[in-house]
């Protein structure tokens, strides 16, 4: 926690009481695309808050189709970025770029950083976020879940988090160099993988104990307190813009940076590539998205070719190390050589502290 002083308040959850510091901020859901298979362009997202980072998180990264016994084709995102449009680049592979064809959902966020109130009225929290300057209400986002939990195979996101729109961000913090955590929002669960040398390239299962979660969703006018009493900031059109029902996004300006890689090597094995977080940040925890694929390790012979099957990634934490790591099976074999065992889209994922909230 960045300072001993401030507005303390105590969420509904009855979890950590938290002090509204410095590093008091707010998320905000901008928009999901429908990513097709062929470099484009995607408009249709709410204006980006000033002064706030933006923060893009692929559901799916790849498409595999049908074809011969030299491979399938593939349409793969290669690149992304945000300029109040999102702009993706897509990679090929014995395939054509075309729009006809869907390879998955891509949301994006904002969360703000550090500001002074440019007005002077109200409740003011130095280098915090400026909650009585939102105008839309709708772009203010919060803590709605945090909690403690072992998953086996697959843990649910609460329902009282789905009620409020499905918007939502799943920040992670675990100890766990074996299993992974993916993120699934089709099932919206987090589900973990092994058996990594099984015929359909993994299976569904696996122990990650403690792991720390916190979930925040965008795009909900919040409630009142249940108690009646607590701290409720409203804009200057009278719309709630924060009330202390929910803990606040807590963000000190830290983020890991996943760098891009493309590895065509025939070695079996997870490609793991360990980054520690930038900023100023004790306990980080991870925004759970997918960011890449790899590959099974069971191969199988057809002809002159080698196969084995096409992975997406998830996630494994160590300390405060991350990395992406092979997890849900997309079905599809892939020959060797010329396929990738491993890739990896560039970005920045902005990391919070564990420590505010546990």
């Amino acid at each position: 926690m960045a300072d001993i002083y401030g507005l303390r308040i105590v969420p509904d959850d009855g979890g950590k009481p938290l002090i509204l510091d410095a590093s008091t901020r707010y998320a905000s859901y901008l928009g999901t695309a429908a990513v097709k298979a062929a470099s484009a362009s995607y408009g249709g997202f709410k204006p980006q808050p000033a002064n706030s980072k933006v923060l893009i998180l692929p559901r799916n990264v790849v498409r595999v189709g049908v074809g011969d016994q030299s491979g399938p084709p593939v349409n793969y995102i290669s690149s992304m970025s945000f300029d109040g449009r999102l702009n993706i680049g897509i990679g090929t592979i014995k395939a054509n770029q075309t729009s006809a064809l869907d390879i998955g959902s891509v949301d994006v966020y904002s969360i703000q950083y550090a500001a002074n109130p440019s007005a002077q009225y109200g409740l003011r929290i130095t280098n915090g976020a400026n909650f009585m300057e939102i105008s839309d209400a709708s772009l203010s986002g919060f803590v709605t879940f945090r909690g403690v939990v072992d998953i086996n195979g697959q843990w649910n996101i609460p329902d009282s988090v789905l009620n409020l729109g499905g918007n939502y961000i799943v920040f992670a913090r675990w100890s766990n160099t074996g299993t992974p955590l993916f993120l699934d929002k089709d099932t919206n669960s987090i589900r973990t993988y092994g058996a990594f040398s099984s015929v359909n390239g993994s299976e569904q299962g696996g122990l990650v104990s403690g792991v720390q979660i916190v979930i925040v969703s965008s795009g909900f006018s919040p409630a009142l307190p249940a108690s009646g009493y607590g701290l409720v900031i409203r804009n200057t059109s009278g719309a709630i813009t924060y009330s202390s029902k929910y803990p606040p996004v807590m963000w000190s300006d830290a983020y890991y940076e996943f760098g891009s890689y493309f590895d065509t090597s025939d070695s079996t094995g997870d490609r793991q590539a360990w980054i520690n977080p930038t900023g100023n940040v004790t306990s980080p925890m991870v925004p759970l998205c997918v960011l890449g694929t790899q590959r099974g390790d069971n191969t199988r012979s057809g002809g002159n070719y080698q196969y084995r099957k096409m992975l997406l990634s998830g996630m494994m934490m160590s300390g405060n190390s991350v990395t992406t790591s092979r997890a849900k099976s997309t079905g599809s074999d892939i020959p060797l050589y010329t396929y990738p065992k491993a890739m990896q889209i560039a970005c920045q994922l902005p990391c919070i502290d564990a420590s505010y909230y546990f």
